[in-house]
């Protein structure tokens, strides 16, 4: 019964009443999304739906006020690639969301924010220091050529069940 519940989280009115994605997640997203440990892998070729399972993880809690977000990618100039995450957050979310091209982030109604990030050399890592995230995500995280940015990074996450985190639960999610 609790992972039914889960299950039901991403069908019906409950996802239709959400602005911020344009479709229902397919079973594998849906796996990725209701997953509750603190990091997860999710592969597979091209197309196969990593690149909107991104963003629908990023965006679950965008109706919680301080809600942070940072999804990753090596270098810029890929994140704003054409079909690239950037390009693909601004048909999911323009007019819904404001977004800051300088600062690489969306501000939701709720001030929760989601930002984009790049981490091309080892030491891009402590341009992040002092932040806290409730979600960072690695976009082709094999691409990277140590693990130092991802261990690094991972030590910025403040999750609901992360020691010392306060993220409330959203009334919408």
């Amino acid at each position: 019964a609790p992972v039914q519940s889960l299950l039901d989280k991403f069908t019906g009115n409950r996802w239709k009443a959400r602005s911020w994605s344009p479709h229902y997640p397919t079973p594998r997203q849906s796996a990725f999304l209701i997953y509750q440990g603190r990091e997860a892998l999710y592969g597979g070729a091209a197309g196969g739906g990593k690149t909107d399972a991104a963003l629908m993880a990023a965006a679950q809690y965008v109706c919680v006020p301080g809600y942070k977000a940072i999804i990753f990618r090596q270098t810029y100039g890929q994140l704003a690639q054409d079909g690239g995450l950037i390009e693909r957050s601004k048909l999911w979310w323009s007019g819904y969301a404001n977004y800051n091209e300088g600062a690489h982030r969306w501000t939701f109604p709720s001030g929760a924010t989601i930002t984009f990030g790049s981490l091309q050399y080892e030491r891009d890592k402590h341009k992040y220091q002092g932040a806290n995230y409730h979600f960072v995500y690695f976009d082709e995280l094999t691409n990277w050529p140590t693990p130092g940015a991802w261990t690094y990074l991972f030590s910025r996450v403040r999750r609901a069940e992360a020691e010392g985190a306060n993220l409330p639960r959203c009334p919408h999610c």
